[in-house]
């Protein structure tokens, strides 16, 4: 494995350190005009955490505005995406519970929230999907549909919402699959719809998978479900039907990190292929004839790993830094992810123990040349 010599570029020159959202998030909009990401001054500071989200233009990087100022941790940022062309998506923290808007970038107008829940990645087919558990009932007064426990769809164009499962489906499914419910259960992460927003997905905890967690998947249209215990991690949809995740082994100590692999699952956990070797947080180029996963394992530095589809080992590697307090106290995680033309790998990049930087690098000579 050689080290590329390519350029990391990064997104603005700031003072504090800037960060971009989930892996497989997208920054990007969908006409590849704007990118969306977050600022912070202190990644140390826990007490006031303030982040403020900024857009700027893809290619120059210029025209560079601040949209909102919210509190987060650094984990994820402020799980910042695009839902239309128009309008992006981020968490916030309001008396110290979680919750979401989607705002305007031309006129920073607040379109809909805030909602008291817990975010999702990004919008698909146009809806955004949200859980809601026990601690978040009763704090939506202006959203009276949100009633009870479960995943609920929001319908960017009207702004209607629905719920597609309630407390009573999850833990149903829960049991039928063999799994045991515990008290968070019901507190729901990762929620994704897969491209056509006909099925959803989300973590699960459950008493018998203690280490990775179950990971729950809903067909909206026949109420199917399928559970997988001890879930491959930081799973994606890699289409309508299959997901694309780390599987993960724990030795009876640790995680391992040599024995990781991207790979793709049914939603009923059946591999059907290994997409690349290691990582933790992946992605999947559109065309998904390319993966990137980063080395993000503690005591290891993080680097980043681009794979052709099918081999294990890297095709080029990016990062190389090894800032442990960055990474794991300050819970700065590289979550790399493509651009929408798969040309660009965007990834967070620590450069000291207390700062990082959202990065990206050009990979377009790379894909071509292989």
């Amino acid at each position: 494995m050689a080290q590329m010599d390519l350029k990391i570029k990064r997104v603005c020159e700031y003072e504090g350190s800037s960060l971009w959202g989930m892996n497989g998030g997208q920054p990007e909009s969908p006409d590849g005009k704007w990118l969306v990401y977050g600022r912070k001054p202190d990644l140390a500071d826990r007490e006031k955490a303030e982040l403020q989200i900024w857009v700027c233009d893809r290619e120059t990087l210029g025209n560079q505005k601040k949209i909102f100022t919210v509190r987060c941790g650094n984990h994820n940022g402020a799980s910042a995406t695009f839902v239309d062309n128009e309008h992006i998506v981020f968490r916030d923290s309001i008396n110290k519970m979680s919750a979401f808007r989607i705002v305007n970038i031309y006129t920073g107008e607040v379109k809909y929230g805030p909602i008291f829940g817990k975010e999702s990645h990004c919008a698909e087919n146009g809806y955004y999907p949200f859980s809601i558990s026990e601690a978040f009932l009763g704090k939506n007064p202006s959203y009276p549909e949100i009633d009870v426990c479960g995943i609920y769809l929001l319908e960017l164009k009207t702004g209607k919402i629905r719920r597609v499962a309630d407390k009573e489906t999850v833990y149903n499914m829960v049991v039928e699959h063999g799994c045991i419910p515990n008290e968070y259960t019901t507190s729901m992460s990762h929620v994704q719809l897969n491209p056509s927003a006909t099925r959803v997905m989300m973590r699960l905890s459950v008493e018998n998978c203690p280490i990775f967690g179950a990971l729950g998947c809903i067909d909206i249209e026949t109420g199917k479900t399928h559970v997988v215990k001890d879930k491959p991690v930081h799973q994606l949809w890699f289409d309508n039907d299959t997901y694309m995740a780390t599987r993960q082994y724990h030795n009876g100590e640790k995680i391992e990190m040599e024995s990781s692999r991207i790979q793709r699952f049914t939603v009923d956990g059946e591999c059907l292929e290994t997409l690349g070797g290691i990582g933790n947080h992946i992605d999947g180029s559109p065309n998904r004839e390319w993966y990137v996963g980063d080395r993000a394992y503690p005591g290891y530095p993080a680097d980043i790993f681009l794979y052709k589809r099918g081999e294990i080992e890297p095709v080029a590697i990016f990062g190389g830094q090894n800032f442990q307090e960055c990474v794991w106290n300050l819970k700065v995680h590289p979550n790399p992810t493509f651009s929408r033309d798969g040309n660009r790998m965007y990834f967070n990049y620590p450069i000291s123990n207390n700062r990082t930087e959202a990065c990206f690098v050009e990979i377009g000579e790379i894909v071509r040349f292989y």
